[in-house]
C-alpha cells in the first residue's frame, strides 16, 4: 500500500462513496501527485519484477528440455531402474519449483494425495516432502528421505517426546490438523486451549508453546525482527516423527470437502465454500467444544464463503460448544439465532465477516462469553446494548463508537459492568474522542489491561496538502468542537485520565497534532508498550509513560522528534519500530527500521539472538 492512502471509514464505505478534499475537510485524499508516485513505482515494480520472472522461465526451460532428452534417450536404449529413479527424482524437483497458481492439474493431480495446502508462508523448496492419505483417510507425511528418522537430531525429539505429560503431547497432536508447514497463529492456539476445556488453567498454554520451542517441536514466528511472537510452525521432519509416535491418535480427514475432525474439533482446512456438503460433518455429534469455520491463514486475501446462512443451523446441536469462529467468512448478513442457544460458548470470533449487518441483542445471553472479536465488520455501526451483560467477558475486540443516537446502543458506560474486561479495542468516527464523560467511563475500567483506539475517519498513512498546516487547522477545529459539545461536568473528577492498570496502548489515526492531556498523566505506571500508527501527532513531549519498554510509530508523516529526545521521554526503552517516518530518519535503527538497547542481554539484530534469549524475551510481547 502506498503511504498516500488515507484508512477508509468502516462505518461509511460500504455505503456512500469517498468524498475529495474539496468536498469536505474532514476527509483526506491523495494528490495528483501522491498518486503519480504510487503508479510509477508499481508500474517499475512490475517491469522488475516480469524481468526476473523471464529469466527464471528461460533457466526453467532449458533444464526442463534436458530433463525431455535424457527421458527420450532413456525409453530409446532401454534403462535401469536407478537411472529412472535419477530422472524421477530430477523432475519431481523441477515440478516443485513451478509456483502451484501456475500448475495444471491432471485427473491424478486432484487426488487428495497430490494436492498438500499451503497459506503461503514458505516457500515449495523448503523441504522436500509430501502429503498422502491412507486408507482410512488419516492425513500422515512421507518424506523422500527416508533416513531421516535415524538423525540424533529427531532422535532427541524422540526421546524428549517420551517425557512429555499428556496435555503436552496433545498439544502437539494439535499441530498436526493442519497441512506441513502451515503458519498458524498464536492466537488461535491460545482460543483452542480454551476451548477444548482442559483441566488447567489457559495461561498454561504459553508456557506449554515456549516449552515445545524450546525443545524444538515447534518454531516460533516473530513479527518483523521485534520480539513478539506471533505465531507457530512445525516443520516436516519432527511432524513426520509425531504423526509415528501418536499412531492410534489420528484425526479423520474429509479431503474433498477440506475438513479435519478431531477429537471434540472441527477445523475448516482449506474449504473456500461452505455449502451442504458439510453439513454431516456439522452433524457429528454433541460433545463438540470447537468449530473453526473461518480463516486460520494468515492471508487476508483467504476467501470463504457460506451462499446460504440455513447452513450453519446444523450446529444447532452442539449445545456444549465452547469456540465458535466465523473469521473472514463472506455473505454473512446476520447471525443465526439458535447461537444464542449455546450458553456454555466462550469464544466468538466474528473478525472480517464484512457482510455482517448487525449484533444482535441476544448476544447478551452468552454468560459464558469471555472473548468476542467483532473487529473490522465494516458494516456496522453500532454496537447492542445486551454487550453490558457478559459478565465474563475479558477481550472485546471491535466496539464502536459512531453517531448513533439509538438508546439501545452500548456505550463505554455500559461496559464499566464487566469486572473482568482485560483488553478492549474501540473504532470511533468521532474525531473528538474521547469526551470527558468517556474518559471518565474508561478511567473506571479497572481490569483493563490493553486498549487500542482507531479513529476510523482520520489519516492512517501518508502525508496531505500541506500538511502541518492543515493538521493544526483540522486539530483547532477538533478542539473546538469538543468545547461546543460538552460543556464539563462538575461531577466528574477533577483528573480525567486512563486506567492506572493498562499495559499496552495502541493509537491509530489520532487526529490531533498535539499529545492528548489524558497522557499527560504519570498514572500509567504500568504501561508497557505504546503503539502510534497514522494520523497527525507531530510531537510527543508532553507524554508521561516513563515506563514503556516497546515503542512503534508507524506512518506518522508530521511527527519530528530528535533521538535524544526520546530517550528523555523513555528511559527504560529496550525495542523500538518505525515505519515511514521522514522526521525520524536520524534514529539509530537497523535496515529494518529496528531500535534495541545493547545493555539489555539482547542483541540489536534478530539473527543474532539465540533461541532461549528470544524465548524469554517473548514473555514481554504476550
Amino acid at each position: 500500500m502506498d503511504s498516500s492512502i488515507s484508512q477508509p471509514n468502516p462505518l461509511k464505505n460500504h455505503r456512500h462513496k469517498a468524498t475529495t478534499a474539496t468536498n469536505n475537510n474532514d476527509d483526506y485524499q491523495v494528490t495528483d501527485h501522491d498518486l503519480t508516485n504510487m503508479i510509477g513505482r508499481d508500474l517499475n515494480f512490475m517491469k522488475e519484477t516480469m524481468t526476473e520472472i523471464q529469466k527464471f522461465v528461460d533457466h526453467m526451460n532449458v533444464q526442463v528440455n534436458q530433463a525431455c532428452e535424457k527421458f527420450e534417450e532413456l525409453k530409446t536404449r532401454g534403462s535401469d531402474t536407478n537411472e529412472l529413479d535419477q530422472l524421477k527424482m530430477s523432475v519431481k524437483k523441477l515440478k516443485s519449483q513451478i509456483p502451484s497458481k501456475l500448475k495444471i492439474h491432471y485427473d491424478d493431480d486432484s487426488k487428495p494425495h497430490r494436492k498438500p495446502w499451503f497459506d503461503g508462508s514458505i516457500n515449495s523448496s523448503s523441504g522436500n516432502y509430501q502429503v498422502d492419505v491412507n486408507k482410512a483417510g488419516n492425513l500422515h507425511s512421507l518424506y523422500n528421505q527416508p533416513k531421516c528418522d535415524h538423525t540424533p537430531a529427531l532422535a532427541d525429539i524422540q526421546v524428549s517426546f517420551h517425557s512429555l505429560p499428556v496435555e503436552v503431547k496433545y498439544f502437539l497432536d494439535f499441530f498436526r490438523i493442519f497441512p506441513e508447514m502451515a503458519t498458524i497463529k498464536k492466537r488461535f492456539v491460545i482460543y483452542w486451549w480454551i476451548g477444548e476445556t482442559f483441566p488447567f488453567p489457559a495461561r498454561l498454554a504459553n508456557d506449554i508453546l515456549d516449552e515445545l520451542t524450546a525443545k524444538g517441536f515447534i518454531e516460533p514466528i516473530y513479527k518483523n525482527c521485534g520480539l513478539v511472537v506471533d505465531s507457530y510452525r512445525m516443520s516436516p521432519y519432527v511432524r513426520s516423527d509425531i504423526t509415528i509416535e501418536l499412531q492410534g491418535h489420528d484425526f479423520d480427514y474429509f479431503p474433498d470437502i477440506r475438513f479435519a475432525c478431531w477429537e471434540r474439533c472441527i477445523v475448516n482446512v482449506d474449504a473456500a465454500i461452505i455449502d451442504g456438503r458439510h453439513e454431516f460433518i456439522f452433524k457429528s455429534g454433541t460433545d463438540v467444544k470447537v468449530v473453526y469455520l473461518g480463516r486460520w491463514q494468515n492471508s487476508v486475501t483467504h476467501h470463504i464463503e457460506v451462499p446460504d446462512i440455513k447452513i450453519l443451523n446444523a450446529l444447532k446441536n452442539m449445545k456444549r460448544l465452547r469456540f465458535l469462529s466465523l473469521r473472514g467468512i463472506s455473505l454473512i448478513t446476520e447471525l443465526p439465532q439458535f447461537i444464542s442457544q449455546l450458553t456454555d460458548l466462550k469464544i466468538l470470533d466474528l473478525k472480517a465477516c464484512h457482510n455482517l449487518e448487525v449484533v444482535p441483542d441476544w448476544i447478551g445471553l452468552l454468560e459464558k462469553l469471555t472473548h468476542l472479536d467483532i473487529s473490522d465488520c465494516y458494516l456496522l455501526d453500532h454496537m447492542p446494548k445486551g454487550l453490558g451483560a457478559l459478565s465474563n467477558l475479558k477481550v472485546l475486540k471491535g466496539f464502536i463508537i459512531g453517531d448513533s443516537k439509538d438508546k439501545n446502543s452500548c456505550t463505554i458506560n455500559d461496559l464499566t459492568k464487566l469486572p473482568w474486561l482485560q483488553k478492549l479495542s474501540i473504532s470511533t468516527s468521532m474525531k473528538e474522542f474521547p469526551t470527558d464523560l468517556q474518559l471518565h467511563h474508561l478511567q473506571r475500567l479497572k481490569s483493563l489491561q490493553k486498549l487500542k483506539i482507531s479513529w476510523s475517519g482520520c489519516i492512517l498513512r501518508g502525508k496531505t496538502n500541506d500538511s502541518p498546516k492543515q493538521a493544526q487547522l483540522f486539530s483547532k477545529k477538533t478542539t473546538l468542537t469538543r468545547s461546543f459539545i460538552e460543556q464539563r461536568d462538575p461531577k466528574l473528577p477533577l483528573l480525567l485520565e486512563l486506567p492506572s492498570s493498562l499495559q499496552k496502548l495502541e493509537l491509530e489515526g489520532f487526529p490531533e497534532i498535539d499529545t492528548p492531556d489524558w497522557l499527560w498523566s504519570g498514572n500509567l505506571k504500568n504501561l508497557k508498550k505504546l503503539y502510534i500508527r497514522g494520523g497527525l501527532l507531530c510531537n510527543l513531549d508532553n507524554i508521561v509513560a516513563t515506563t514503556v519498554e516497546m515503542l512503534q510509530l508507524k506512518y506518522l508523516s508530521n511527527l519530528e522528534m530528535p533521538w535524544k529526545d526520546i530517550m528523555m521521554l523513555f528511559p527504560n526503552l529496550i525495542y523500538l519500530e518505525k515505519v515511514e517516518c521522514p522526521g525520524l530518519n536520524s534514529f539509530p535503527c537497523d535496515q529494518n527500521g529496528v531500535w534495541m538497547r545493547k545493555d539489555n542481554g539482547i542483541d540489536e539484530k534478530c539473527s543474532g539472538r539465540s533461541y532461549f534469549e528470544r524465548i524469554s524475551t517473548s514473555r514481554l510481547a504476550n
